[in-house]
């Protein structure tokens, strides 16, 4: 139980109740009227805006038959024992007298100042003004404090009105900046637009059978069960108990996050209207069961701000993007911080032990990976439970949805990479592997890279490679003669000269072989003719290590000291030293471009 006699659950019951009654009568309405009853129940203003014929008084009408008198108080003058309902089209004649009631000749005749007000708006509890923007500035300078302040000015008293709400329509939104506009109200019209807290756009009906089904009468008129209308007092009571619902740090972000955007727009948006709009979501979140607002309730305050028609586009632009930053907080800056840890900082001194070590990395962030991902499923399956438990929202945006489908795309996006970055440092397992894949074509391409610009940083002649002498070659591991790279006496590696070259020291040992009358076993003269260096990863950390670890490497491998091997080598270790070429493969880019896609899926039901 949440206060005296209100049931929550059976309170959140009665509203579905009441809203499925609205979906039965009026069609392509279902947004609409629930905004407009909540910001009932919340005890704020709403506007409809709209051409004629569209059924804005219809919706005000039926508001207030969404609420009941409580039976057991009695009726003394204007206390709030029953719903009241006044309705009125304004003209620029209006008089204050048909709204406000006329004034009292009894009272004249005893020298006071009373209006009769039965009947009139300050006895309402739902009012509904018709063309609202064309009243005049008498009415106006009234109206705004019944509106403000829930008081009504009568010569020397001061009565409190038991508005819940007041309903006003409009063919359009009046042009502020306007003076022709504003004249006959001032600033006053300026004022009373900034009172309804919930601007609704209420348009013409699209679809062709929904179109039909109104038009030949086949809708059925609105039938809400006295059970389930909702009494003054529990009005009271619901505000009094959503007061305490509580506010996340993450969502006063997501608050400051949409003032700044609506000021980029240029939409105003006092203090005073955000003030209200979090009263119009705890309403929201406690009706719905829920003791603190979050993504749910923000997605409802589209309608709080801006002009309805006009600022819709840019507006469900700017709310979709605070609300994916409330569901999804720092998804994708959490992910990428944790791929950037997959490199970390090198600090073995073998090569085994440093790709175990960024196998690891990789392991860790896979494992990052599942856990975000279980945290996401849990976060979407929660909020559409949470939308589908509100009796406040009719459906989950389509950009909602897309939400979620793009984090997880960016999710699989950083899968992919982990596992082709695995591929390159040896396969599945953390053992070390002397074929590590994709790696030694990724360190052949970082030589090329480095080797395409000389010393002086200009390119080099591919001709002048060719005439360089050839210290050595450098074998990719289980590889064919064809895919061996010469490397010259000064470090130059010379892919492009491969084959020439080759085919120069073929013929010299087909010439030696056919000199000395023997037949050619050409494998085993190649490796007797050239020194050879296989470029697996203990080679490639070697090459990138300092001298003297170079060099002892090198001893290992059979390459002599002095010899012209070593020498190119060492050179070939200093360029790419000085180029900063790491030691292990680097972390493959993710590209993020289709799960950033720009359009908006906000209308996709």
């Amino acid at each position: 139980m949440h206060g005296p006699n209100l049931d929550r659950a059976r309170l959140s019951a009665r509203l579905a109740s009441i809203v499925r009654a609205f979906d039965a009568t009026f069609v392509e309405r279902e947004a609409p009227a629930r905004m407009l009853l909540l910001a009932l129940v919340a005890g704020q203003h709403v506007l409809l805006l709209g051409p004629p014929g569209t059924g804005k008084s219809m919706l005000a009408r039926a508001a207030s038959e969404a609420f009941a008198s409580d039976p057991a108080a009695p009726r003394e003058g204007t206390a709030d024992d029953r719903v009241r309902y006044f309705e009125y089209l304004l003209t620029r004649f209006s008089h204050p007298d048909e709204l406000f009631g006329p004034l009292s000749i009894q009272g004249l005749k005893d020298e006071d100042y009373r209006r009769l007000t039965d009947g009139y708006l300050p006895d309402a509890h739902i009012a509904f003004l018709d063309e609202v923007f064309k009243a005049s500035s008498a009415v106006l300078n009234t109206l705004l404090g019944i509106l403000n302040e829930r008081v009504f000015h009568c010569g020397a008293r001061r009565l409190r009105v038991p508005l819940i709400g007041l309903v006003g329509a409009s063919n359009e939104a009046p042009q502020l900046g306007d003076p022709a506009s504003e004249a006959a109200g001032g600033d006053g019209l300026a004022a009373l637009w900034d009172r309804f807290l919930v601007r609704l756009d209420i348009a013409p009906i699209e679809d062709a059978e929904a179109f039909v089904s109104v038009v030949t009468g086949q809708r059925p008129a609105l039938t809400i069960a006295e059970a389930d209308r909702l009494h003054l007092s529990e009005l009271h009571a619901i505000r009094r108990e959503a007061a305490g619902v509580a506010v996340p740090r993450a969502f006063a972000d997501a608050l400051v996050a949409l003032r700044d955007g609506l000021s980029a727009l240029g939409i105003a948006a006092s203090d005073r209207r955000f003030r209200q709009a979090v009263e119009l979501a705890r309403v929201a979140a406690w009706t719905s069961g829920r003791d603190e607002v979050g993504p749910v309730e923000l997605l409802l305050l589209g309608s709080c701000f801006g002009i309805p028609g006009q600022s819709d586009g840019a507006l469900r632009g700017l709310l979709g993007r605070t609300v994916d930053a409330l569901v999804l907080p720092s998804l994708s800056a959490r992910l990428e911080a944790a791929w950037e840890a997959v490199e970390g900082d090198e600090e073995a001194r073998d090569v085994e032990a440093a790709y175990a070590a960024r196998l690891a990395r990789v392991d860790a962030f896979e494992r990052e990976l599942d856990q975000r991902e279980a945290e996401l499923l849990t976060q979407r399956d929660a909020l559409f439970t949470a939308i589908a438990e509100s009796p406040w929202l009719d459906l989950a945006p389509g950009r909602l949805a897309a939400a979620f489908v793009l984090a997880r795309r960016e999710l699989e996006a950083y899968r992919e990479v982990a596992r082709r970055h695995r591929a390159e440092l040896g396969g599945e397992t953390t053992a070390f592997s002397t074929a590590p894949g994709a790696a030694v074509d990724a360190q052949l391409a970082r030589m090329k890279k480095v080797q395409a610009l000389s010393r002086e940083g200009r390119e080099r002649d591919p001709r002048e490679a060719r005439d360089l002498e050839v210290a050595l070659w450098l074998m990719p591991p289980d590889s064919d003669p064809d895919a061996w790279i010469p490397v010259s006496n000064n470090g130059f590696l010379l892919f492009d000269a491969a084959p020439l070259i080759a085919g120069r020291i073929q013929r010299k040992l087909i010439d030696r072989a056919t000199s000395e009358g023997r037949e050619l076993d050409e494998a085993t003269e190649w490796h007797r003719t050239v020194t050879t260096l296989v470029l697996d990863p203990a080679c490639w950390w070697a090459l990138l290590s300092d001298w003297p670890s170079l060099q002892h490497f090198l001893a290992d491998r059979g390459i002599a000291p002095g010899s012209p091997a070593l020498s190119a080598l060492r050179a070939l270790s200093g360029e790419l030293r000085r180029a900063g070429v790491p030691r292990l493969p680097p972390r493959p880019s993710v590209d993020l471009a289709p799960s950033r896609d720009p359009r908006d899926p906000d209308r996709a039901r």
